[in-house]
Parts: C-alpha cells; sequence; structure tokens
C-alpha cells in the first residue's frame, strides 16, 4: 500500500526542512518539484476528499515528506512516530510567532497543524483509520463518497507562518540533548499545543490544566504552585520588573512582596490549576486575574520561556522583539488587558503599544552604548555634538 502524509488546514508560505522531515505546500493546481504528473494527480485526488467550509477542496494544504523518500511510499511505526514529533515542533513555532489584539497579523491554532497519514492502493479507493478507545478501526471508502470538512476555526486562518529560527534551534536542541531531557520538553510541547486549539469543543479549565503541565515540565519543577513560580521567575527576567508590592493589582493573599509580579501570576494560576485538575470545574478560589486573562498570559509566556531557555545554553539569540516582550509581560499582567481593550480607540493594542515601547528603549539603549564606546560622552562638549545629538534622535524615532 502507498501512503501520503498531510495536513489539510495547515496553509504555510514556504518550505521548511525539520530534522528528518520537509514540510512543503501543496495548490492545487500548481505541479510540486520532483513529482510526475501521475503522483501529482494521485495527491490532487485524494486530497480533494478534505472540503472547505464551502463544500470545495481544499486548494492549498502542506504535504509531508519523510528524509529519503517521495511523499507516497510507505512508512513504518517509528518513521510515523517522528513525523508525528517533528510536525508538533513546527505547530510550536507556529504558535510561537502568533500576533495577539491584531486581527491582520499572524495567527493559528494547533488544529491547522492537524496531521493526516493515509494509506491508499488505488487513488479512488483510500483507507481510513479512526480511534477507538482499545484501539482502532481501518475502513475502506471509494474517494468519491468521503467528504471530511475543515474545522470553522481552521477555516479563517489565511496562512500559518512559523518562527523559522526558534524552529531550528529547537530541532538543534533535540538532536543534542539526552533522550530523558528531550522528552520533557516534547512532552511540554506538545501540552502546550494541545490547550492551543481554539475548538469550541475544548473547556478551559482543560487548557489551563494542560498550560501548567507545559510550565511544570518545561522546567522541570515540582508540583507545587510556589516550586513552578519560582523557577517561571528566574528563568524569564525583565530588565526592569515590577515588583508585587508596587503593582496596581494587588492581592491579600501576596505575603511575599519582595516578589516579582510575575511570580505571584504563575502561582495564581498554577494554585487554581489544582481544582480544576481534580475534577472542581468552578474558580472556588479568590483570584486577582479573570480565567481569560490568565490563558492570554500563559500563551505569551510559554513560547518566551522557552525561548529564554535555549538562549541559556547557547542555541537561541534573542531578538529585540523576544526581549521587548519578555520586558512587557509583567506591564500587561499589570493591566486589566482584556477589559481596557473594548474601549481603546487607538489602533495599537497594550501589548503592542507596551511592546513597541520597549523595543524603542532597546534601540535607544544601544545608541547610547555606542556613543559611549566611540567617547561622544567624555566631555560636555561631546555630550552636546550634533552628531550624537542626531544618533539619539535617530534611535528614538526608531531609524
Amino acid at each position: 500500500m502507498s501512503m501520503v502524509s498531510f495536513m489539510p488546514w495547515c496553509r504555510i508560505e514556504k518550505t521548511y526542512d525539520i530534522g528528518e522531515i520537509q514540510i512543503l505546500t501543496f495548490q492545487r493546481h500548481k505541479p510540486i518539484e520532483g513529482i510526475d504528473n501521475a503522483m501529482q494527480c494521485r495527491l490532487n485526488t485524494i486530497l480533494a476528499t478534505y472540503k472547505t467550509i464551502e463544500g470545495k477542496p481544499v486548494d492549498r494544504a502542506t504535504l509531508v515528506r519523510y528524509r529519503g523518500k517521495s511523499l507516497l511510499d510507505d512508512l513504518n511505526d517509528d518513521e510515523r512516530e517522528t513525523i508525528h514529533e517533528l510536525v508538533a515542533l513546527a505547530c510550536f513555532c507556529g504558535l510561537a510567532r502568533r500576533e495577539y489584539f491584531n486581527s491582520l497579523g499572524p495567527y493559528c491554532n494547533s488544529e491547522c497543524f492537524a496531521l493526516y497519514i493515509q494509506k491508499f492502493d488505488r487513488a479512488d479507493f483510500t483507507a481510513i483509520a479512526t480511534r477507538r478507545r482499545e484501539g482502532q478501526t481501518l475502513s475502506g471508502w471509494p474517494i468519491d463518497d468521503i467528504a471530511i470538512t475543515v474545522p470553522v476555526h481552521c477555516q479563517t486562518v489565511r496562512e500559518a507562518r512559523l518562527d523559522e529560527v526558534l524552529l531550528k534551534a529547537l530541532v538543534t536542541h533535540r538532536t543534542k540533548f539526552e533522550e530523558t531531557e528531550w522528552g520533557r520538553w516534547q512532552n511540554a510541547i506538545s501540552c502546550f499545543n494541545q490547550a492551543n486549539t481554539d475548538s469550541e469543543t475544548m473547556r478551559f479549565q482543560v487548557e489551563w490544566v494542560l498550560f501548567c503541565s507545559a510550565f511544570e515540565h518545561l522546567l522541570n519543577a515540582k508540583s507545587e504552585a510556589k516550586d513552578v513560580a519560582a523557577r517561571f521567575s528566574e528563568r524569564l527576567v525583565p530588565s526592569s520588573p515590577i515588583l508585587a508590592k508596587d503593582a496596581k493589582r494587588r492581592s491579600d493573599r501576596w505575603i511575599e512582596s519582595d516578589q516579582p509580579l510575575r511570580y505571584e501570576w504563575m502561582r495564581e494560576f498554577y494554585r487554581i490549576r489544582g481544582d480544576f485538575a481534580h475534577g472542581n470545574l468552578r474558580l472556588s478560589q479568590p483570584f486577582v486575574w479573570q480565567p481569560l486573562e490568565h490563558i492570554v498570559l500563559a500563551a505569551i509566556a510559554f513560547p518566551l520561556l522557552v525561548r529564554s531557555l535555549l538562549a541559556s545554553v547557547g542555541r537561541y539569540s534573542l531578538s529585540d522583539n523576544d526581549r521587548a516582550q519578555i520586558n512587557s509581560f509583567e506591564a500587561l499582567a499589570d493591566e486589566e488587558f482584556l477589559r481596557d481593550e473594548e474601549d481603546r480607540s487607538s489602533n495599537l493594542s497594550i501589548w503592542s503599544s507596551l511592546v513597541s515601547d520597549s523595543r524603542l528603549a532597546l534601540a535607544t539603549q544601544r545608541a547610547v552604548e555606542s556613543l559611549e564606546a566611540r567617547g561622544f560622552f567624555q566631555d560636555e562638549e561631546k555630550n552636546g555634538s550634533a552628531e550624537g545629538k542626531k544618533q539619539i534622535d535617530d534611535a528614538e524615532s526608531g531609524v
């Protein structure tokens, strides 16, 4: 039997090499390099069973090729498992590149990366495997009788863009790490992906537990709110922390006033997780952040934590945007940002404004340090020099 691996709801902008696999774009009327006409027709026929919300065959999708094999070669169990693992990394790097509070920015969800590995004998007859609790059911279907429709929350995603630098760093990390240590990272990333489906059938309490598991595994922390919060605050460090005692948001439960606000946020987030994990689906404990605020903060924080941990072992270099987001995280947590978004007249969201201001501060600091290194501030005359003033003005204006 032949086999094809693909993501019918995923539209990517380019080909990516990811360890042992390659993911590449499929466009119904565009030839694929290295594929003959007969194979192209078979792919077109198989993917025609996957429909848009209007009931038309998907015109764009993503194909997965295992290294050294063609797109239609049969795969063994280990090869299929590797494909699932590496597609999960691609999914995470799509989620990590999302822009929040910006309807025009890049956005995706994890169900866009739903992976199908489909067996077929002839292009007009296919085998579909469906899970059962005790195993699976394999059934054969004529191609013309099949119609699988895109989930509504995937239909609205125009294109998935991956953070390619982060993806390369994770693939390198996977090859250099011991298997047990990489397994911990793999579990954390998998939990994060599952918490970001955007599906209406996924309760936020389940997402909450998955988010907390992601942080706990990644940080190699104890299953205790204080330990997860301490490790999180130690590894995601802004240039100017906001202490809990100085925050606008306050709680009588914050007895350690010298702790940073990010510590108190994570401690509350993980503490509430205990109720959900033990079957209590109602918020019975006092809380500072609303449930959706917690979920949004977790979605922003986890990819930043991954980047920071990779940077700490020399496998990733934090960009200015990474640093700006890290520096802005506590400021966002200190705002009632969801309620305030409804009242804003500016095109920039609170999050975008905070990150933009932080990027400007970083650029200004870099310009000043450059001037100092070149001796512009050695005396008052150079302090006020036209060239020095111009460089600072350029930095402040974003040049």
